[in-house]
């Protein structure tokens, strides 16, 4: 995850959340709070070198999570499912979760479902078709 999400879910006053190690991709993030630095780490720099390194670790499937970082991904062609959720409510500003692409990436829709009876959530792998 990126910065801003990271920071947005320590403002959440809660218990952390995860049980899985974090990553948090920042340039501008120095240091994990003290009672989180075995449960987060901080990485930096080429985001194929830092999947290396996350990857050597044994960690292979990755949620990516934060617009600019989903952004980063997608600009280096990195990402190969997308699990989009709508929520039904429409905020008026915020960070784009796509932005521009220099390709366009093609995506299929494998399936589709409703919560909650008004929260889609459609579930998109990478088609390499042309």
């Amino acid at each position: 995850m990126g910065r801003h999400t990271f920071e947005t879910v320590l403002g959440f006053d809660i218990p952390w959340p995860y049980e899985k190690p974090v990553y948090v991709m920042s340039t501008t993030l120095k240091q994990i709070p003290k009672e989180l630095q075995d449960k987060v780490f901080l990485v930096q720099g080429n985001l194929k070198d830092v999947l290396k390194d996350i990857h050597s670790n044994g960690h292979l499937s990755l949620y990516i999570d934060g617009g600019k970082t989903i952004q980063s991904f997608l600009k280096e062609d990195l990402i190969d499912e997308i699990i989009i959720t709508q929520i039904p409510v429409i905020l008026g500003e915020g960070i784009s979760l796509f932005g521009p692409l220099d390709q366009m990436l093609k995506f299929q829709c494998i399936s589709s479902q409703i919560f909650v009876e008004k929260v889609p959530q459609l579930h998109y792998i990478r088609s390499h078709e042309k």
